[in-house]
């Protein structure tokens, strides 16, 4: 068999396929489908520093190619994860990556220092495309001096792989990727979902709650 192993910042990984992060729950919700040794890695779903039940449904709407979602995260803390999910997933043989999420710097930070005590899990993925509640909900990643910072107060804590995921949603993404590694990423992941819209032409009004969500799939 040829030898599909790639390695990024010196993180060897047995090939390059990965699941995205919230596509794939925690890994264990398909092991009745596939050999997840098979896979390179496992971004598992985002993790916050307390228990979020998400937005209110709908949070879910199909496209003629691809889907709209605005689940908002919808997890049960980090707690939770170290106590009650880690130690189900560390006896899968692939990577584990978490993806961090939070509305303030202090709680990036707590979950990434709580995450890094974790041997198993070789790297976290920054969620900061997630609104920074101190500044009226403006998101992290739109502004490169806050994305430079969420990185920066993370790196100091977190001791293994730093993936910073971006958010396309933004006049310039170059910017946005220089401000992360000036923070001290090691890997930058291109990209989360594309802002989007669906409307209920019957009852003209938006198809979810939110009214716009994450636009991912072939349409892309």
């Amino acid at each position: 068999m040829p030898d599909l192993s790639i390695n990024i910042a010196g993180l060897n990984f047995r090939n390059p396929v990965t699941t995205a992060s919230g596509t794939f729950g925690y890994g264990g919700e398909f092991l009745d489908f596939i050999d997840l040794a098979r896979l390179g890695g496992i971004f598992v779903k985002a993790v916050t520093g307390k228990n979020r039940e998400g937005n209110a449904y709908p949070r879910m709407a199909e496209t003629a190619s691809g889907m709209l979602n605005s689940v908002g995260l919808q997890n049960k803390g980090v707690d939770h994860f170290c106590r009650e999910i880690y130690p189900r997933i560390t006896n899968f043989n692939t990577h584990i990556i978490v993806n961090v999420s939070g509305s303030t710097i202090e709680e990036y930070v707590a979950v990434a220092e709580r995450i890094n005590e974790l041997e198993k899990v070789m790297a976290i993925e920054l969620n900061i495309s997630c609104p920074n509640v101190k500044l009226g909900g403006m998101a992290f990643g739109t502004v490169p001096a806050m994305a430079t910072e969420v990185t920066a107060e993370v790196r100091k804590v977190y001791k293994k792989m730093l993936m910073v995921k971006l958010s396309p949603n933004v006049t310039s993404i170059t910017e946005l990727a220089r401000a992360v590694v000036d923070g001290g990423a090691d890997v930058i992941t291109l990209i989360n979902t594309l802002l989007g819209m669906a409307i209920d032409a019957e009852r003209r009004k938006p198809v979810l709650s939110t009214i716009t969500g994450g636009l991912s799939g072939p349409a892309i």
